[in-house]
């Protein structure tokens, strides 16, 4: 026997050992995994993530965008001036101040209403009128009062500045 047989044997043994260790730690670390997946999936079903999460989802958003607009609608139907405006009545001062205090909770409430409710999103397809004016006048709510004339005191400014360049050039 040479010693490059002592040192062939040696290496071959040294690995397989390790090819062996190798691989019962990859089927161990393939059975956790697995082992783990199960008990995620096993939890999540136990917590309601299931088949029908989606549709409970949807439902728990269009109910919590209803819950949402009820104080404005609550108020707009027992406004006792709103009754003798009558067609007018949304220009009451106590529904029109509650309007422009609760808006931006109001709009949060129809947009999820609309995120939620298949049936919204069925009239928003249709092209009902009164669906598509709530969601184009939704973002204006978000305004902050006094917003639109700083915008517009800005945009004359850019404007004027912008007319002097162009004058500059002609």
């Amino acid at each position: 026997m040479s010693i490059f047989d002592t040192i062939g044997s040696a290496v071959s043994s040294v690995a397989s050992k390790a090819f062996k260790g190798v691989k019962s730690t990859g089927e161990k670390a393939v059975k956790g995994v697995k082992r783990s997946g199960e008990k995620a999936v096993k939890g999540l079903k136990q917590a309601g993530f299931n088949k029908n999460f989606m549709r409970s989802f949807q439902k728990g958003l269009a109910k919590g965008g209803r819950i949402l607009q009820a104080p404005q609608k609550f108020i707009r139907k027992n406004d006792p001036l709103a009754k003798k405006f009558g067609a007018f009545g949304d220009l009451s001062p106590i529904t029109l101040a509650s309007s422009i205090a609760l808006a931006p909770i109001t709009t949060t409430g129809f947009l999820e209403e609309l995120a939620g409710s298949k049936k919204k999103q069925k009239k928003l397809r249709s092209g009902d009128a009164d669906t598509i004016t709530d969601l184009a006048l939704a973002p204006l709510s978000y305004l902050p009062a006094g917003g639109a004339s700083k915008g517009a005191k800005l945009g004359s400014k850019l404007a004027s500045r912008g007319i002097r360049a162009l004058g500059r050039f002609f």
